[in-house]
């Protein structure tokens, strides 16, 4: 299994500001390199499930179902549905702070046997490294003034 992490406050925004940017493929996009496109394809009590379009070590295009779960605006949990890896886990825990807010984001991803220990090898550093610019992304178009849709980027 691989894992990515990356933390980050940003200045005059609030949790919301964060969580409604992270839920717009629009804005997303821009800060993840992994991934192409989010489309909602239904709602749950607690989120949507999706399907994410994206690029797997940048280059080749693949699709997958996922479950989104939150609690408005300080945490959002995704979890693979269906397709390849085999495991898919993300998550993003937002906190108002003073002067701003802050946000922690974790991917964590393993492919089917026997490619695992071969996916790790070679995907390991570059997963990670994406993680961490992808908050490093997300705090830096924020604190420009740039902002999310929400779950409104989804309506029709």
């Amino acid at each position: 299994m691989i894992r990515g992490e990356g933390s980050a406050f940003v200045p005059g925004v609030t949790a919301q500001d964060i969580f409604d940017f992270v839920l717009d493929p629009a804005q997303y996009t821009k800060a993840d390199t992994k991934m192409v496109w989010v489309t909602r394809l239904a709602d749950t009590d607690d989120g949507m499930i999706a399907r994410e379009d994206g690029k797997f070590l940048g280059r080749f295009p693949g699709s997958v179902i996922t479950r989104y779960r939150w609690e408005a605006p300080h945490r959002i949990d995704v979890t693979l549905e269906h397709g390849i890896p085999s495991e898919l886990h993300a998550w993003f825990e937002i906190e108002d702070r003073e002067g701003g807010a802050w946000v922690h984001h974790v991917e964590t991803m393993a492919m089917p046997r026997p490619f695992g220990a071969v996916w790790d090898r070679v995907a390991g550093r570059w997963f990670a490294e994406s993680v961490r610019r992808e908050v490093d992304e997300i705090a830096r178009l924020l604190a420009s003034g740039q902002r999310g849709r929400g779950l409104a980027a989804h309506s029709a």
